[in-house]
């Protein structure tokens, strides 16, 4: 398993827009993606321009090949000039050391 942590920062007034975005389609297109164990979002609370996205891949594989999907595609327009910026990391999951599904 692979977990994508990704911080996205939103243009100044476009939060709630993208925010809708995301709830309404992005994140259902991407939970549709092949490869895709489960997919979150949430907003920052001290910098509400910022949001989070955390995905659980059944593999880097599976993430990699995404990029060729519709759904993909769909989640990506859903935000299409909403964002100024972000940053994405990687880890590989540990079945072992995961604990317990909250």
């Amino acid at each position: 398993m692979l977990l994508e942590i990704a911080e996205i920062e939103v243009r100044p007034g476009a939060e709630d827009e993208f925010a809708r975005a995301m709830r309404e389609t992005g994140v259902p297109h991407l939970a549709a993606c092949e490869g895709v164990v489960s997919a979150r979002f949430g907003r920052g609370v001290e910098n509400p321009s910022k949001f989070t996205f955390n995905v659980v891949w059944t593999s880097m594989e599976a993430h990699q090949a995404v990029r060729d999907l519709e759904d993909f595609g769909k989640f990506r327009a859903a935000f299409g000039d909403l964002t100024i910026g972000g940053a994405m990391s990687h880890y590989e999951m540990d079945e072992a050391l995961a604990g317990p599904s909250a």
